[in-house]
């Protein structure tokens, strides 16, 4: 470690900042390695702004404020506190380790506590490791050389148009009177933001906002009859425009994203199967392997909405382990990168496919199962872009289940709680993949079950609302809103969907104030695994030959 560890602190104006000033002052003597930030409350420092230090090669991040109860806005420490300890949390799945990030309640007159905090601090960094995350800010010229590489093994602009086929366009419309953003905000069309980038130059196709409103759902390219592939646009234009230096910030205050670009540094070293049950049985080596992607993330930063995405991992090893199967779990597996990879960042997406399957390769199995919808599309369609042709076969959860239930290794009981639900196809099983069928003949296999169809389901069924977490807004709240209104309607009891994602946007819109009554959209959302997990009960079933 450093001889003075840097040290980032958040300090509140009212309290905090006015302690260290009076430290300062009275000339009381503390480490000079701490760089303050004066905020206006600790309750405004988002964890990602944390996280950003980290990424910054910041060893150590102070947040302090107003004692409880002292608060200028009544409960913003409050927040800070939740802050915090939700960060404390992130840090330890990264391997960074909690101890790095430290909650203090100073007030303007304790001088003499705040230079005590940061002597304490210091020395406890002292004897952590470095940070292994490097300073962007020295590394800069390194990414400038780096971007530019990347630009020239990048296709232009013009060759992306004549790929996807975006010269075929007909102008007839049907792009746009499909599209779920332009049924709330007439001022977007796919149709419109074609014709104004192949009228214009390439400034206006880089710097047109359409690029980032698009959710990328495919509907529109379901109903093109040029076969226009509009997804592939898009992503391509985000791509060379974040080389242009334009970007977009995603929701959540970046935090998802960055925590992808940070698990793209092969230095983090995560502690990332603590979810594991205690009786679960898990190998170092074998022929199938669990990809869990994200949810262990998901479920620390969507606690607020009990979003339980740990209980889909949760259930898929349950399940494996019923039929005898101990699947291999990577203990530093990353993240699949698909979010990346859909907002332009092309560089950290490569690094993050060339990581997951370099280990996967070294665990010698010979099929990965993904729960994430996502992961899956990522893994069997992008993947094979950035290393070439894949030495095992991916496959999603649904039709790993699927599978077993069609060689009847799997039983269920006769009798299920929940007797009518509907599927809610996820947009990139779905259209990206065709996968429509495996996840409804798992769901159809359950006794007792009523399968319901939503009128807009299969290759019409309408997208969550965001993508990459983009589009997180209220023209997002209003298509959930509009889609659990039609699960709703179906008179089903459950919805069930087969990606992760799609659970935590639509549980999230039903969190909060709702602009319709709450009995019309309010409906239980399960993970396809975690449903098939709840049904199976305590039967047994046969084991695998």
């Amino acid at each position: 470690m450093k001889d003075k560890p840097e040290i980032l602190a958040f300090l509140c104006n009212w309290c905090s900042y006015a302690g260290a000033d009076l430290a300062g002052t009275s000339r009381i003597s503390y480490p000079s390695n701490v760089r303050s930030v004066r905020v206006m409350c600790s309750g405004r420092v988002e964890p990602s702004f944390i996280l950003n230090a980290f990424m910054n090669g910041i060893d150590g991040v102070l947040v302090s404020g107003c004692h409880p109860g002292d608060c200028h806005y009544i409960s913003g420490n409050l927040k800070a506190e939740k802050n915090v300890e939700s960060t404390k949390k992130i840090l330890n799945l990264l391997g960074l380790g909690s101890e790095r990030l430290r909650l203090e309640w100073i007030s303007a007159s304790e001088g003499r506590k705040f230079a005590n905090v940061i002597t304490d601090f210091t020395s406890q960094l002292k004897r952590k490791a470095p940070n292994p995350l490097e300073n962007k800010l020295k590394v800069k010229e390194a990414s400038k050389e780096a971007s530019k590489e990347a630009s020239i093994k990048r296709e232009p602009i013009s060759e992306f148009i004549e790929k996807t086929n975006i010269r075929l366009c007909l102008e007839c419309g049907k792009c746009s009177s499909s599209c779920p953003i332009t049924r709330m905000n007439p001022d977007f069309s796919p149709r419109m933001t074609v014709k104004r980038i192949l009228s214009g130059t390439e400034g206006v196709l880089l710097d047109d906002p359409g690029i980032w409103t698009c959710l990328t759902c495919g509907l529109c390219e379901e109903r093109c009859p040029s076969d226009v592939h509009y997804v592939d646009f898009v992503r391509a234009c985000r791509e060379n425009a974040r080389l242009k230096g334009t970007t977009e910030t995603c929701a959540h205050k970046d935090i998802l994203i960055d925590l992808q670009r940070i698990m793209a540094n092969p230095k983090i070293n995560q502690k990332r199967i603590g979810w594991l049950p205690r009786a679960a049985r898990v190998s170092e080596s074998g022929d199938i392997l669990y990809f869990v992607g994200c949810l262990p993330y998901f479920d620390v930063i969507f606690n607020d909405i009990k979003a339980n995405s740990i209980e889909t991992a949760k259930s898929v090893v349950k399940i494996m382990n019923r039929v005898g199967i101990e699947p291999v779990l990577l203990r530093n597996e990353r993240c699949c990168g698909h979010d990346l990879y859909f907002t332009g960042d092309t560089e950290n997406f490569e690094k993050l496919a060339r990581l997951n399957v370099n280990a996967i390769e070294q665990a010698k199995v010979k099929k990965v199962v993904t729960s994430c919808a996502e992961c899956y599309r990522t893994m069997k369609l992008d993947y094979p872009k950035v290393v070439g042709d894949l030495n095992f076969d991916v496959i999603h959860v649904s039709e790993f289940l699927a599978d077993l239930i069609e060689k009847e290794q799997l039983e269920f009981p006769e009798v299920f709680k929940d007797k009518k639900l509907v599927y809610h196809d996820p947009c990139r099983l779905g259209r990206h993949m065709g996968v429509y069928d495996s996840p409804r003949s798992v769901i159809k296999s359950i006794p007792e079950i009523d399968l319901l169809e939503m009128e807009r389901n299969r290759e019409n069924s309408l997208c969550c609302g965001v993508s990459s977490w983009l589009n997180c807004g209220k023209l997002s709240k209003q298509i959930q809103i509009d889609r659990l209104t039609e699960a709703k309607s179906t008179g089903a009891e459950l919805l069930v969907t087969s990606c992760p994602k799609c659970q935590i946007h639509l549980k999230c819109a039903m969190n909060g104030e709702l602009p319709v009554k709450r009995s019309k959209i309010n409906v239980k959302v399960y993970d396809l695994p975690v449903l098939v997990e709840k049904a199976l009960n305590e039967k047994t079933s046969k084991r695998r030959k």
